[in-house]
């Protein structure tokens, strides 16, 4: 049985995110087939990578966890500070501004190019020195290590121990962060890279020239949930009227105040008694209001009741690399309402069709009116069929097996390289 570790910036039952959800059943699934690691930190939430669990060796459903403390907190200024001298760089870099003066602004305005690049990955964290120690110490006990989400410290120092038989699912999308000169170098260091989507592939390869990395558009297997809680929505959100439903993390990055003032409006307009119940941890105020309901971070059966329930299931974010809530809709016949701002929701219900992509508040409310008053018989049937066709665990993991089956062979011949660059998984 092969062995390999997942490296990942959070994990833990109680983590209230994408990515490391997606992290998180896709190593459960695996436990029948390989021996599973998890290398992350100790934090729970990401605003500061505080310290929550301890730092010790635990099993979660079958997965050995190795969990290593933040050596300090999120460095949000430092990081901020940072960051403006790198996009000082890339815009002198554009002009091209080189030679002397690159190297008088350098020396006037603040640290040296190299000082920035190795700074801002641990300002921007979890900054965990130790798990990067343990990679190099272990690492050749592992046939595959696999590198959760391109953005933080764990991932951008980790690839650079055993590039050879790294792979990296980087949940990437059109940020601002993605365009720091640290990052081609990240795109160009694993021996494969696992994609969630067309559009994301698509996108990180016309920013970084990578065709050449092994590669394939895997994503995540997704099922209608088997456990159901037994009281109704109705019992849960204290209430019998119609609602919508939002689940995730509740923060402004991801759209959700746009959300609330849009769903404001419309109630405004549209007196009726519908609710909009949001469903996760909150990052931000919510409005106290009769019609929005807080419902916090929820054990899964609770989720899946409340999701049979809903109307409709609101994704107002921009930035998604895949977005698994509407795929767990659309596999439960709930019509998904989506920001087409975001390519990757866009591709969902225009491949789906199955839903409404939105671009302002009118599109909203036709959205919202077309789906409290017409027969959504059809779109339910089309969500069901396209995450049947797309998202098996099935297709999912004989896509990942190939891939570990590439970079473990690679780690023992890495001289095959070379004849192999450019095929796909």
């Amino acid at each position: 049985m092969k062995k390999i570790a997942f490296i990942v910036q959070r994990y833990g039952v109680e983590v209230n995110g994408g990515a490391e959800y997606h992290c998180r059943i896709l190593a459960e699934r695996l436990t029948d087939t390989y021996e599973v690691d998890v290398l992350t930190s100790c934090a729970i939430e990401y605003q500061k990578w505080s310290n929550w669990y301890p730092a010790e060796t635990v099993m979660i459903h079958g997965v050995r966890v190795r969990r290593f403390a933040t050596a300090y907190e999120r460095q949000s200024k430092l990081s901020g500070q940072t960051e403006h001298q790198l996009r000082k760089l890339m815009a002198m870099d554009k002009r091209g501004a080189w030679g002397w003066l690159k190297k008088k602004y350098y020396s006037l305005k603040g640290p040296a190019v190299d000082e920035c690049l190795r700074m801002w990955p641990r300002y921007q964290g979890p900054y965990t020195p130790e798990l990067i120690e343990y990679l190099r110490q272990n690492h050749q006990q592992y046939d595959a290590l696999i590198f959760f989400t391109y953005l933080y410290y764990p991932t951008i120092e980790g690839l650079t121990v055993a590039p050879h038989k790294s792979i990296l699912i980087p949940t990437a999308h059109d940020e601002k962060p993605i365009y720091l000169p640290i990052f081609p170098a990240v795109f160009h260091r694993p021996r494969a890279i696992l994609y969630n989507t067309v559009a994301e592939q698509r996108f990180v390869n016309q920013l970084f020239a990578n065709q050449d990395i092994h590669s394939d558009v895997v994503g995540v297997g997704i099922e209608p949930p088997h456990a159901v809680s037994e009281k109704t929505a109705a019992e849960l959100i204290g209430t019998d009227a119609d609602y919508l439903l939002y689940v995730g993390r509740i923060d402004k990055a991801k759209g959700c105040d746009v959300m609330i003032d849009q769903f404001l409006r419309y109630k405004k307009k549209h007196p009726a008694p519908l609710k909009l119940v949001l469903v996760g941890q909150s990052f931000m105020d919510i409005p106290g209001h009769p019609d929005i309901i807080p419902a916090g971070f929820v054990d899964e059966d609770v989720k899946a009741r409340l999701l049979l329930g809903a109307k409709a299931m609101l994704m107002p974010s921009p930035y998604e690399s895949l977005s698994m809530v509407t795929l767990e809709s659309m596999s439960v016949g709930v019509p998904v309402i989506a920001n087409a701002n975001c390519e990757i929701l866009l591709d969902h219900i225009e491949a789906s069709h199955a839903g409404y992509a939105y671009r302002d508040y009118a599109e909203f409310e036709t959205a919202i009116d077309n789906i409290l008053t017409q027969d959504i018989s059809q779109m339910a049937e089309n969500g069901k069929r396209y995450v049947q066709q797309n998202y098996t665990w099935q297709a999912v993991l004989e896509k990942f097996d190939k891939a570990v089956d590439y970079v473990s062979t690679a780690a023992t011949a890495p001289a095959k390289r070379s004849k192999s660059r450019g095929r796909q998984v």
